[in-house]
């Protein structure tokens, strides 16, 4: 009686633990970056040069740097300031085509990309930090580090 007692209570124990099947995708895929971000670094990097140079406060304001991007499941973007004298806003378009990103807006601003003549790659992705990079002449990087809000 005691063995048919454990053997239930085995099984009970066993099928009572279930794998946790919430996987957290970090594809770099319109679906897996989907979600509202703040730009917060953005550098050049020059061969020949040992650093790179921090251009974030060069290349935006404060009210830009406080700006939420939405980007949308749905391939739309909208971007918004929010606090004080930051009133900008802007909507448009985004996608990622073999690890390269745009963003495109049709009405207020934002940051689009490619921000140069180039295409902008997705070179980092960890489902919290996204980090883009250009370059649009040799020994030249610029790139954008974008955090997940």
């Amino acid at each position: 009686m005691k063995k048919v007692l454990f053997g239930l209570l085995m099984v009970a124990t066993i099928a009572s633990c279930k794998k946790n099947d919430e996987t957290v995708s970090c594809d770099v895929s319109v679906a897996g970056i989907a979600g509202s971000y703040k730009i917060t670094k953005a550098s050049v990097a020059i061969s020949g040069f040992p650093t790179e140079t921090d251009l974030t406060t060069t290349l935006f304001d404060a009210c830009e740097l406080g700006g939420v991007y939405q980007f949308k499941a749905d391939k739309t973007v909208v971007y918004t300031e929010t606090g004080g004298a930051c009133s900008s806003s802007g909507a448009g378009t985004w996608d990622i085509v073999s690890g390269n990103i745009t963003v495109v807006f049709n009405t207020g601003g934002g940051f689009e990309l490619p921000n140069t003549a180039t295409s902008t790659k997705v070179a980092g992705w960890d489902c919290t930090t996204l980090t883009l990079t250009e370059v649009p002449a040799a020994g030249q990087t610029y790139k954008y580090t974008f955090t997940k809000q």
